[in-house]
Formats: C-alpha cells, sequence, structure tokens
C-alpha cells in the first residue's frame, strides 16, 4: 500500500476525500476507474452500496483522513436499545423459501411491453373500479383481483423490465390503487429473482393488490402527510379492516391472509400489529413487505417528498439489521437494481436518460434511452445507449452513470416517450433489446 494511502471503513468516509481503490472490482460498480474525489452524499450512498471498505489517498483528500476515524458507523438504530433476546432474534440470518424456479427471460423487451402495457392499463382499471365498490358497497370481487395478480405474474416472468418500465410512465399517479398495482409489480419482480414459485408469485401479487383494502375505510386525512401519534394508531388500523374483508374471500388459514397479517412487521419487531421480530414474520409476508415499503419511498401518497431510486434503495441498506434482515435487502437491491428499469439518470457527460433494461450479466450498466444532451437539448429522437458496451463521451473518457434524478427534475412527458420507443415505426433501434 502507498504510504498516503490509508483504508477506511465506507461509514467513515467524508465528502471531500480521495478514493483511490475499492475492496472490490471498479467494473462492478459505477465508478471511475481513476479515483475521484467525495463531493456529494449519493456518493458515500452509493459506496456504502458496494463496499466494505475503500482506500483513500490522504495527500489528494480536500480533508483531515484522520479525523474521520473518529466517526461513528452509520446505522438506522442503535442496537443497545434492545433487550438480548430481540438482539438475537434480529441478528438471525434470514431464512429463504428454497427456490423452485430459475427464471429465464423469453421475451425481448420490444415485444413483451406491448402485452405488458395492455395488462398494466387493465389491472389499474380493475384496481380503480374494484375499490370503489369497496368503498361503496363493501364488495371486492376477488376472482378480478387473482386474475390481475396472474397475468402480472406470467409478463414479470416473460421479462420483468417491461411492467417495470411501465411503472416508470405511472409513477405521477398517486392513488391508491395505482400504488397498490407498482407495490405488486416489485413484489413479484422480487419473488422472481427469489425463484419462488408462479403460485407464491401470485399470491404475492394478490397481497399487494389487496393491501389497500383496509385503507379505504380510513377517513382521508391519515393518508396525507405525516401523522401524530394519535393518529398513527388509528392508521395502522388498516391491516385489521384489510383482514375483516380479505377473511370473508378467504379461509382465515389461507396464504395471501396469513401475508396480509404481517407484511407491515418489521425485523426489530417495532411494526404492527404484533411486533414480530426476524424470521417469526413470515417469509412472503418479508417479500411483500419490503416491496410495499420501497414502493411507499419512490412514490408515497401526496404530502411526502418522493425518493429517487437510488435514496431509496440507500435507505433500505442502511435499514439492514433493523428494519428489514441484511440478506433480505440485499437479495432485493439484486432483484430491482440500483438504478431501477424507468428511473432518470444522469450520466457522466451531463446527458439525462431512463433507464430502459437491466441485463442479467451487466445489471450495474444498464441501457439507458438518452432524452436530453449535455447541453440540456431535449432530443427529438432518443438514443439508447447500451452501458455494459463500455461507450465513450466525446473526450474518451468511459461513459456511466453520475447519479439519479428524481422523476419531477426534468420536464418529460413519460407517456410521450413511451410511444416515441415502443411505436412500431421506432422498433428499428431496439432490435438488441
Amino acid at each position: 500500500m502507498h504510504l498516503s494511502t490509508q483504508e477506511i471503513p465506507v461509514h467513515s468516509l467524508q465528502i471531500g476525500m480521495y478514493v483511490s481503490r475499492l475492496d472490490v472490482p471498479w467494473v462492478q460498480t459505477p465508478f471511475p476507474i481513476q479515483g475521484f474525489h467525495i463531493s456529494k452524499q449519493e456518493q458515500l450512498d452509493q459506496l456504502a452500496l458496494y463496499c466494505n471498505k475503500v482506500y483513500v489517498d490522504r495527500f489528494l483528500s480536500k480533508v483531515d483522513v484522520k479525523s474521520s476515524l473518529s466517526l461513528k458507523p452509520i446505522s438506522g438504530s442503535d442496537k443497545n436499545q434492545y433487550d438480548s433476546k430481540t438482539k438475537r432474534l434480529m441478528d438471525e440470518k434470514a431464512r429463504f423459501k428454497p427456490a423452485v424456479e430459475n427464471y429465464i427471460a423469453t421475451h425481448k423487451l420490444k415485444k413483451e411491453v406491448s402485452k405488458a402495457s395492455e395488462i398494466y392499463a387493465q389491472v389499474n382499471s380493475q384496481m380503480s373500479i374494484i375499490l370503489r365498490d369497496m368503498m361503496q358497497n363493501g364488495f371486492v370481487n376477488i376472482a378480478q383481483v387473482r386474475k390481475a395478480s396472474t397475468e402480472m405474474v406470467r409478463s414479470v416472468v416473460r421479462n420483468p423490465d417491461a411492467l417495470a418500465w411501465l411503472c416508470r410512465i405511472g409513477a405521477d399517479n398517486q392513488q391508491l390503487h395505482e400504488q397498490a398495482v407498482r407495490s405488486a409489480i416489485w413484489g413479484i419482480i422480487f419473488g422472481r429473482h427469489l425463484g419462488l414459485s408462479k403460485h407464491d408469485l401470485r399470491d404475492i401479487g394478490t397481497a399487494l393488490l389487496l393491501a389497500s383494502i383496509g385503507k379505504c375505510k380510513l377517513p382521508k386525512e391519515l393518508l396525507f402527510g405525516k401523522l401524530t401519534a394519535e393518529e398513527m394508531v388509528i392508521y395502522k388500523s388498516h391491516v385489521t379492516l384489510t383482514l375483516e374483508e380479505t377473511e370473508k374471500m378467504f379461509s382465515s388459514s389461507h396464504q395471501v391472509n396469513y401475508i396480509l397479517s404481517s407484511y407491515c412487521e418489521r425485523n426489530n419487531g417495532k411494526g404492527y400489529p404484533r411486533n414480530l421480530i426476524g424470521n417469526r414474520i413470515p417469509f412472503l409476508a418479508r417479500v411483500v413487505g419490503m416491496a410495499h415499503y420501497y414502493e411507499e419511498l419512490i412514490n408515497p401518497l401526496p404530502g411526502t417528498e418522493p425518493l429517487t431510486p437510488v435514496e431509496a434503495i440507500s435507505n433500505l441498506y442502511n435499514e439492514r439489521g433493523n428494519l428489514f434482515q441484511t440478506e433480505m435487502v440485499e437479495s432485493f437491491i439484486q432483484a430491482i437494481g440500483i438504478y431501477p428499469t424507468g428511473s432518470l439518470v444522469k450520466l457522466t457527460n451531463n446527458s439525462v436518460g431512463v433507464v430502459l433494461e437491466q441485463p442479467d450479466n451487466s445489471r450495474l450498466r444498464p441501457k439507458i434511452v438518452v432524452i436530453k444532451d449535455g447541453m440540456d437539448v431535449k432530443l427529438e429522437k432518443p438514443q439508447v445507449v447500451s452501458l455494459s458496451d463500455d461507450p465513450t463521451d466525446r473526450f474518451g473518457m468511459p461513459l456511466q452513470i453520475e447519479r439519479s434524478l428524481k422523476s419531477t427534475a426534468m420536464d418529460i412527458d413519460s407517456n410521450e416517450l413511451h410511444e416515441k420507443l415502443f411505436n412500431k415505426n421506432w422498433f428499428s433501434f431496439l432490435q438488441a433489446s
């Protein structure tokens, strides 16, 4: 090790430090190979996702590196507040259901997205009607819900990027039924990654579609913004209200009910309604709980500021071992990706694009649809760039993702972009998709 280089844990890094080496290969990360100064919080969050420790050049750093060693680790919670039994249960390694399927994408994106568009529109329409009937008549057509879930499972199994892309198109829609549909898609994608059976995938989707039923029965003011302690007590009753309805549809022992009874539980025992800890939470409920939590971070109901996908992933990563088991968080990140399909990103040449597709063998270097050039000029014809092909900018430097952007950061008509990309006249430049 060079005399001016010091090994630093990622939790002790500071803005201003110069990272000269990682504990993983550079090509597995979005960072420039020649090293870089940490200039913003997003880079600290990304380093925490990829590395346990890095090597900092004290000479090139703009801050005193030695002083960083006194910093405390970033953590979602101080485990000293828990008793020994709770800490033991929290620290148990997550128990997974055995993988029974090895799913491989059988449809190209350009083929699947047309089918997925029909499914997405139909499911959104059905869920709008279902929740309206629930509020007006106290009736839910469970056959329609299960059929909707089954159709989404079939699409995700064929190619998970298609429905993930459509989540981006519908990200501006903040009604309960639309949030439920997006949550179901994330849950099914996660379950597919874990190799769960199609039956389990259908139950995951069904549970997430039905999770909003109880919220329909709450006062509307409880669904917006931050709640007081008293309001939170009432809000948490949505789980019980949901189960009152679903137990009319299924037997009380049905797997969907079992999931819905526990998806708001958390690894540290501070979830609800039963304060279950760690592996005491049913496995599929842990899958559903993480998908629901992620959707609420990136597309919250009105009154709460949304996070970018990278910020949401960083939030989850910082909560590993606390709200969620470490192994579950890591598996979810692998399933969804650091830059999920449909997320808005800025590239190192200052151009802006949307993640179109994440190849299984190169998820950290996805396919990007560039919609604005480096001079902030909107492109009439979006350009597709595959980062896995090692493209370079006009100066010959590697072209990479610099950071994730909020969906509201750019004046982009998502539906117009979708039409441009997937209208039959534009299929020619997606032949490699």
